[in-house]
């Protein structure tokens, strides 16, 4: 027991390890919302911004602080991919690899957590991660309530510290997602709303089996109540302007924080959802018609919704091998008139906003998680790419599954290449210089 205390007292006076200090120099930062500080100095410790300002903010001594040269490039927050199976789905037609979505023939599944089945370890993550996206909202498949959307942050294989918070909203689907029609689909999702309402009051007397059947199980009711209290957003996908007007009303009837995913449409109804101020999330690719429910779709979806007044996000909606492209479709959204900064914004803040956790994310502002990118230019540009990325305030090792088989493929030489051609018209063999060489003793990737 003495030998204990002598421990105990000995750590209390031990001084208290420094704090991981990163210092990210120059470069132009784009704060995220519409501001930009020029010839910037970010300070970042223990995974946090700690101090941002240009170039006349004092920068901590050198002495074991790990710095970021961003001197002639662009400074970003980082990337974040709403509503995706981000971990949840490896490979799309391996069914062992799903995890997206609770199984049986019931549509609301409200209860079922993405974050409990998230996979760390996923190659997808890190192919993501080194293209700039440092955040995820990865939300369950199917159903007319899917389950609860987690919160995730790109670091990868950490099992334990990748979640940043789970159940930060509950997803939905209208149109044909139940019954064969919108109108089962809007009626039933009355019913269980206020089903979840009559839950609330009266737990006890379920539990004694003196209430009616409910139209869901115990769990998936008690899964709703944060969204009725209005803590967290219900994000709806829905695309044809009806299914959206529909989703306003619910909305104000149950009095819900709404979030509208896809939004083909959208640009139809925008005075109405400005007015709710209800952000949507849409592709902004998704410009041709793949059914009725997206007749109306167009390219120029988000500067419309933009110069209404609605909060818009930009997303990869297609499948989850390749939400890096949210920058492709932000600048593709600029091209088409939405202004460059609030493409940015819509790619970084506004998905924060939109789920629920714009004070910890989607900026660079003091006491936020630190979660940045450097790029080598516009990063709406497809010549650009990220130079550094930091998720928590680490710098992440730039390399995925994708870059060690490229590496790792680039010279055939290794593998027993044929002896040159004969034929005069032969295309003469690719450089095997040094890059090759360096690529040929690359470690094989994971299987």
């Amino acid at each position: 027991m003495s030998h204990i205390l002598f421990v105990a007292v000995l750590a209390l006076k031990s001084p208290a390890a420094p704090a991981a200090v990163t210092l990210v120099k120059g470069g132009d930062l784009h704060v995220g919302d519409g501001t930009v500080v020029e010839d910037a100095t970010i300070i970042i410790r223990d995974g946090k911004f700690a101090a941002v300002g240009g170039p006349e903010l004092t920068a901590p001594s050198n002495s074991g602080v790990t710095l970021v040269d961003a001197r002639g490039k662009i400074i970003t927050p980082g990337l974040v991919a709403s509503d995706n199976q981000l971990g949840l789905v490896e490979i799309d037609l391996e069914g062992s690899t799903h995890d997206d979505a609770r199984g049986g023939d019931h549509p609301v599944r409200a209860a079922y957590d993405a974050s409990r089945a998230f996979n760390a370890e996923s190659s997808l993550i890190q192919v993501q991660a080194i293209g700039g996206v440092t955040t995820a909202a990865v939300a369950p498949a199917g159903g007319l309530l899917s389950g609860q959307v987690a919160w995730v942050d790109l670091v990868h294989g950490d099992h334990r510290g990748a979640l940043s918070k789970a159940g930060v909203a509950i997803d939905g689907n209208l149109g044909h997602s139940y019954g064969g029609s919108r109108a089962a689909a809007l009626a039933k999702l009355h019913e269980v709303l206020t089903d979840a309402q009559v839950f609330r009051g009266r737990k006890d007397a379920y539990e004694r089996a003196q209430t009616r059947p409910f139209a869901a199980h115990a769990l998936d009711l008690q899964a709703l109540q944060p969204a009725l209290a209005g803590q967290i957003p219900l994000t709806l996908s829905a695309d044809r302007a009806s299914d959206i007007l529909a989703a306003l009303d619910l909305a104000k009837e149950y009095k819900l924080r709404l979030v509208i995913v896809g939004g083909s449409e959208a640009w139809k109804v925008a005075p109405e959802l400005a007015a709710a101020k209800v952000p949507v999330v849409l592709q902004p690719t998704r410009n041709l018609p793949g059914s009725f429910d997206t007749l109306g779709a167009r390219l120029d979806t988000a500067a419309l919704l933009a110069a209404a007044g609605v909060p818009v996000v930009i997303a990869w909606l297609d499948d989850s091998h390749n939400l890096r492209n949210i920058t492709q479709e932000a600048g593709i959204a600029v091209a088409n008139g939405l202004p460059w900064a609030a493409a940015l914004r819509a790619i970084t803040l506004e998905p924060a906003l939109a789920y629920g956790q714009g004070t910890t994310h989607g900026s660079v502002a003091v006491g936020k998680v630190a979660n940045l990118v450097v790029w080598s230019g516009d990063p709406l540009e497809l010549s650009s790419r990220p130079t550094d990325v930091l998720v928590r305030g680490r710098a992440i090792p730039m390399v995925s599954r994708q870059t060690l088989l490229r590496d790792r493929y680039r010279s055939l030489d290794k593998f027993g290449a044929a002896a040159p051609s004969t034929n005069s018209n032969a295309r003469p063999r690719p450089d095997t210089g040094a890059a090759a060489t360096t690529a040929t003793t690359a470690a094989p990737p994971q299987k």
